[in-house]
């Protein structure tokens, strides 16, 4: 489906994509009447023949009209519908905060997952209770207000693409649904009811307390039939010290058998509430959010997230059969079940074709009738920022954390043999060559500690900001980040307030684009490490002990490059310990360190280190040592880089 960014839907100015699937494009858009800004999801029906074109359109209206009754806090709420030129729309409101998907760096407490996910609990309850099923539960469809509160999306769409009699498009054609996030009875073809987005939802909490998903395999099929077949991995694998009682949620949310897990998901929910409530009394100490574990992807079991953004928009997979929702007067299982073997045959017969036939969603058909331009809809304009920024770093003014002492620490000398870098005027600071110890013997993804040489190089001073990377921009070198948002923000990339701000939203790739354009490239992970923490193995950039007067962390957005002059690295680099993670050009592999061991392979498509922690994450993660993980095409609202250059 073409771009519509710069067309109008009614009264609807689309202003930029912000996601894109097989079964709908969401864009941000302006209601001219109103004056706001919202979402527009436009309905991809263009990949469909003309007879099923008018199925879809007939009840459109109809379901839309359900979907906006739906009236809860931590639902996206519906605020219109409509048809232009046969093109199918829904307008939802505009959150700027990103997705669940887009936060998620490292694992959290069990605790900051159960609040978190009990608001959503809560949602699916409701909407249950409305006869309405998700039935593609995902980080990536659990938006975020400014106020870090989770809003579940992107109900409807399967709804609104089954036939009349009832059948979704799966005996034909087409269906919703994500495989590391998809019940067994649902990958399996059969009936499904609001169990399946309970089993969903447990998944998101499996992998926010253990840092994976607990099924990976290298086809989307593949995690199907592993959701079907193969025992849960007990996450006290992973997480050793995890509870007990939260293992048994966990086991309970996610049996196989729809029949014994929580019936509805008001139960699920207030499993949660209790494990809260005991987590109060036996354990307040226990409730900081507080990372315990390192993030885990390893190459060996790749993550299989099907690109899905902002409101969910997501590529097309085999569907499940008819909705239906239990009575909540009988807890009686079925008289009858169908066999489990014949499902799977009949399942995974019918996954395979589709599969075949349609690509996993990825359609070349465009919409029947494409929107016309007119002379007063134009795009709104957009700041062009040129300038070159500065390099005077004053402290910014922010506020001790005084609920822990104050390191007494004493900032390194600046270091006085500096760059500058012509075409964005980036101070680059010179690391000499020789040893240093890199990684950690006590966290078991930085072990082995071990001695690394390197040659000099040469290292940014600050990240790449906002104003440095529109210069590559309009230069026609670079590409746009992927959304001009920031967490708290609607408007951060192109707004002048914000030139001195780390990018973010922008891919592995993007940055070493960048870095390239700029006469370098990004740093290794050794690179990276040794201008953090120098030649002496300190934890932090500026030693031991910290708190906000040292980093960006705990926050809620991002800050401005060099503000925190306490957190200074020994090389004078600035930030490298909160505020964004940075990207480092080594693929994400087990130490021992080897630069010659292919780890710096840069055609790899497989998972990048990602250093320093960020806003949204605790002190742990910013340690000089700590290591992260994320897939080279992803794009987070709190990922930034910073370049090298080789002497």
């Amino acid at each position: 489906m073409a771009d519509l960014s710069g067309y109008s839907l009614g009264r609807y100015h689309i202003v930029e994509q912000l996601g894109e699937g097989g079964m709908a494009t969401v864009y941000k858009a302006y209601d001219t009447s109103l004056e706001r800004d919202v979402a527009v999801k436009v309905i991809r029906v263009g990949q469909f023949g003309q007879d099923v074109i008018d199925g879809i359109l007939k009840r459109f209206e109809r379901e839309a009209k359900a979907l906006a009754r739906l009236n809860h806090s931590n639902i996206v709420h519906v605020n219109d519908f409509g048809k232009h030129n046969g093109i199918p729309y829904l307008v939802m409101d505009y959150l700027p905060g990103g997705t669940l998907k887009g936060r998620m760096r490292l694992p959290m407490t069990w605790q900051a997952a159960a609040r978190l996910l009990l608001p959503v609990a809560n949602a699916l309850d409701y909407a249950h209770e409305n006869k309405v099923i998700h039935r593609d539960v995902k980080p990536a469809n659990i938006l975020m207000t400014a106020k870090g509160q989770p809003m579940l999306s992107d109900f409807g769409i399967a709804k609104i693409l089954e036939t009349e009699a009832g059948q979704t498009l799966t005996g034909t054609g087409v269906g919703i649904g994500t495989p590391e996030y998809m019940s067994p009875e649902q990958g399996l073809g059969k009936p499904v009811d609001g169990r399946a987005d309970i089993y969903s939802l447990g998944i998101i909490f499996y992998e926010l307390v253990t840092g994976r998903k607990p099924y990976a395999a290298d086809t989307p099929m593949a995690v199907v039939f592993k959701h079907i077949t193969d025992p849960l991995p007990d996450p006290r694998k992973f997480m050793p010290d995890l509870p007990e009682n939260v293992t048994h949620v966990l086991f309970k949310a996610l049996a196989k058998d729809p029949d014994d897990r929580y019936l509805y998901a008001e139960a699920f929910g207030a499993a949660l509430e209790k494990l809260l409530n005991v987590s109060q009394t036996d354990a307040p100490e226990e409730l900081s959010h507080t990372v315990i574990a390192p993030i885990i992807s390893p190459v060996d079991t790749p993550t299989m997230d099907v690109p899905a953004n902002y409101y969910g928009a997501t590529p097309a997979i085999p569907a499940p059969a008819p909705v239906s929702i239990p009575p909540r007067v009988s807890l009686e299982k079925p008289e009858h079940k169908p066999s489990g073997l014949l499902w799977l045959g009949v399942g995974l017969v019918v996954a395979v074709l589709v599969i075949a036939l349609l690509g996993w969603g990825m359609f070349s058909g465009t919409a029947p009738v494409s929107p016309t331009r007119t002379a007063t809809q134009t795009a709104a304009p957009t700041a062009s920022l040129t300038a070159l920024p500065t390099n005077t770093l004053a402290p910014t003014n922010t506020p001790a954390d005084t609920s822990k002492p104050m390191p007494t620490n004493t900032p390194e000398p600046v270091n006085t043999n500096t760059r500058k870098r012509e075409l964005d005027g980036m101070l680059m600071l010179y690391i000499p060559e020789g040893p240093f110890m890199m990684g950690n013997d006590s966290v078991d993804d930085e072990k082995p500690a071990q001695k690394v040489t390197l040659g000099a190089y040469w290292i940014d001073q600050t990240e790449v900001t906002n104003s440095m990377y529109a210069i590559c921009v309009s230069q026609g070198k670079c590409q746009q980040p992927q959304q001009s948002s920031s967490s708290t923000r609607s408007k951060y990339y192109n707004n002048p307030q914000y030139t001195d701000y780390p990018v973010i939203f922008v891919k592995w790739n993007q940055a070493e684009a960048y870095c390239i354009w700029a006469g370098a490239k990004l740093p290794s992970e050794a690179q990276w490490e040794k201008a953090a923490r120098g030649t002496d193995g300190k934890e932090y950039p500026w030693g031991a002990g910290i708190n906000k007067s040292y980093a960006n962390i705990n926050g809620s957005d991002t800050n401005r490059v060099g503000g925190l002059i306490s957190g200074i690295s020994p090389y004078g680099a600035y930030d490298m310990a909160g505020n964004v993670w940075e990207w480092a050009s080594s693929l994400y592999q087990p130490y021992p360190y080897n630069s010659l061991d292919g780890r710096e392979d840069l055609t790899s498509v497989s998972s990048r280190v990602l250093r320093g922690g960020s806003w949204n994450d605790v002190e742990f993660a910013a340690r000089s040592a700590k290591r992260g993980g994320a897939a080279p095409f992803d794009s987070f609202n709190d990922v930034g880089f910073r370049c090298a250059r080789s002497q």
